[in-house]
Parts: C-alpha cells; sequence; structure tokens
C-alpha cells in the first residue's frame, strides 16, 4: 500500500522558523521532521511513499530522491499552484494504487500502520478524544458527522486514513479533502473510525515545534 504524504505547506504560522523552506523540512536537531515521519511509516513495513509537494518542492526531491539511501521508494507529485489537499490528492490519483494510506507531513505518530492497514477493508478515520476542539462524531465504528466548524464535537481526527482511490471522483481541481470526502462518506454511513491516543509530535506552531524538538532533537 502507498503512503500519501501531504507535505506541501507553508508554515505560516512558524514565521521565519520555516522562512524559504516547505514546512516538513524544517529541522529536529540535524535531520528534517519529514525524515521522522517516514521513519514511522517504514518501521511498520509501509515502505512504499507518494509525496505530495508544493512549495519548494525542491528541497524535498533533492533530500529525498526516490529513497533509496533511507531503505524506501518514494515518488512525487508536485503543485505548480496552490491548490489544497483535494487538488494534491487529485493530481496524485496515478500514483495511488486502489488503496491508499493518507497523512500529513507536519505530524508524527509511532503507531501499528500495518496493523491499521489489515483490520481496516473500508474507509477508515483515525480519531482521538478532543483536547480542546474537536471535528468528530462518532457512532461505535462509525463516524456519522465530520465538520471542521463544529468544534463543540467530542472527537478530532488524527491525521491519517486509509481511503481507496474511487473518492478521488468527488474531488475538484482546488480545495479540501477532509472536507469533502470524510462529510460525504459519514453522511452515508461508509467512514469507519478507530479510536487512537492523543501522544503525537507535531509542528504547526512555534510552540509544537519547541516541545518537538525537546522530545526528539
Amino acid at each position: 500500500m502507498k503512503v500519501a504524504i501531504l507535505a506541501g505547506g507553508l508554515g505560516t504560522r512558524l514565521g521565519e522558523l520555516a522562512h524559504g523552506i516547505p514546512k516538513p523540512m524544517v529541522k529536529i536537531g540535524e535531520r528534517p521532521f519529514l525524515e521522522f515521519v517516514i521513519e514511522s511509516f517504514a518501521a511498520r513495513g509501509l515502505r512504499d511513499f507518494v509525496m505530495l509537494t508544493g512549495y519548494r518542492s525542491d528541497m524535498i526531491e533533492k533530500h529525498f530522491g526516490d529513497g533509496n539511501r533511507f531503505g524506501v521508494g518514494i515518488e512525487y507529485s508536485r503543485d505548480r499552484e496552490p491548490v489544497g489537499t483535494s487538488g494534491a490528492v487529485r493530481q496524485a490519483r496515478a500514483l495511488l494504487g486502489e488503496r491508499f494510506l493518507l497523512t500529513y507531513g507536519d505530524v508524527l505518530r509511532r503507531f501499528d500502520y500495518d496493523r491499521f492497514v489489515r483490520e481496516h477493508n473500508e474507509p477508515c478515520l483515525a480519531v482521538y478524544r478532543r483536547i480542546s476542539v474537536g471535528n468528530t462524531d462518532v457512532d461505535d465504528d462509525r463516524v456519522v458527522r465530520f465538520d471542521k466548524r463544529a468544534p463543540e464535537l467530542p472527537y478530532i481526527d488524527a491525521g491519517f486514513s486509509v481511503m481507496p482511490d474511487d473518492v478521488i471522483e468527488w474531488l475538484p481541481a482546488k480545495g479540501s479533502f477532509e472536507e469533502i470526502v470524510f462529510p460525504r462518506l459519514a453522511a452515508a454511513r461508509r467512514l469507519g473510525c478507530e479510536v487512537v491516543d492523543h501522544n503525537f509530535f507535531e509542528i504547526g506552531t512555534p510552540e509544537e515545534l519547541e516541545k518537538t524538538r525537546k522530545a526528539l532533537g
């Protein structure tokens, strides 16, 4: 199974900490954060990656190449202009296969992804109980509502999902994959869920980046 990593972020909230580089390439110690993300999947036997790049994609490609020196295989789908997560996944369709695991290049979780993709043969979203805000409601093993504008919902997405390629047919050239695909699947009760813990590392804000550097650097 291919692991599609959304890695086109600008890192706007990081300000000068990400100036001139893609957000996933921000350094943790001497290594870009994206290396840790790749390793977390490779450690579970998932070694085929599609990088969905945008801003300064050349930096990611120069560092990772075909992935051989990291013991993985990497292909690239490059946004020539900002198209959002919807456009990025749509453009990558030919590389993704019939099922793919979708995740983000600015979030790291130590997780048994291999078990996750084996046990969930249908579309499935990982969620955790909200800390401050939520976007997801569940009923047993089903997501029954996904709404980024409903922060009172009891769960929030954990940043990874397994998806069939047919959902890509719903995607416009620009927009948000999450806000198009997840609500539609939930309304049809086609979106499974797995509740996970909220132990993860991220680099979305200066505060989160500092915590991650202290933990991993």
